[in-house]
């Protein structure tokens, strides 16, 4: 169904560029998405424990001399294909390029109200009064967005036999609501080992409290008994 939606998209696409005059590098400035929007971005709000905003970045390029001041880029909700509510999600009012740099980073804020299923938002990038938009392949991007559980992409098999065991749902929440923290991605092994050893520590405190914590997907009476990192 996605591949379906994503070739709407990239049709879509096709079409206005076929209709327009999409302008060349013949203008001093143009700003474009440093990903392609084929490669749609996924977040889950699972992730993210109570949290119900999160601030997500989108890398750009400037193509041309750098700026001299900052300037304005026309960032826009593309309301044809965005599937979120107008409250799940906000644009910065005016979004700049900073001068002196050729990539920067616009950000753009999700908003778990009412979100009971994915959605999707389209950001574009268009032709403004001070930058113009890029390569059309470059002036989009897709975000997927929801609150539903998955096994996250950083609990591989390193993770699983040196810090924190076999993946279950149970365990994941009770990670998050121990340690804050539901994203390890790009985190050193340090971090990884302080986090699973602040995780081990709390399920440690409840069993010897008489009260330990289980896992019935794993079918443990006992959480701590499969959470392997070494030390306390």
């Amino acid at each position: 169904m996605k591949k379906i939606l994503l070739f709407s998209l990239l049709v879509g696409l096709g079409s206005a560029c076929s209709r327009e005059n999409i302008p060349l590098y013949d203008s001093p400035h143009h700003v474009q998405f440093v990903n392609e929007y084929t490669d749609s971005t996924e977040i889950s709000f699972f992730f993210y424990g109570s949290a119900q905003e999160i601030k997500i970045g989108l890398p750009v390029k400037l193509i041309g001399m750098p700026l001299t001041e900052a300037k304005e880029v026309a960032l826009k909700a593309n309301t044809q294909y965005t599937t979120a509510a107008p409250s799940q999600f906000a644009l910065p009012e005016k979004a700049l390029f900073k001068a002196g740099q050729t990539l920067d980073t616009l950000y753009i804020t999700l908003k778990r109200e009412g979100l009971n299923e994915k959605v999707r938002l389209v950001v574009d990038i268009e032709n403004g009064t001070e930058i113009l938009s890029g390569q059309s392949i470059y002036s989009r991007q897709i975000i997927w967005f929801s609150t539903e559980i998955s096994r996250p992409a950083w609990w591989d098999k390193d993770v699983e036999d040196v810090f924190l065991g076999r993946y279950s749902i149970p365990k994941f929440q009770k990670l998050i609501d121990v340690t804050g923290v539901g994203d390890w991605d790009g985190k050193t092994y340090d971090e990884r080992r302080a986090l699973a050893l602040k995780f081990k520590r709390e399920l440690l405190r409840l069993r010897y409290a008489g009260t330990p914590y289980p896992d019935e997907e794993l079918g443990l009476d006992d959480m701590s008994l499969d959470v392997p990192v070494l030390g306390y």
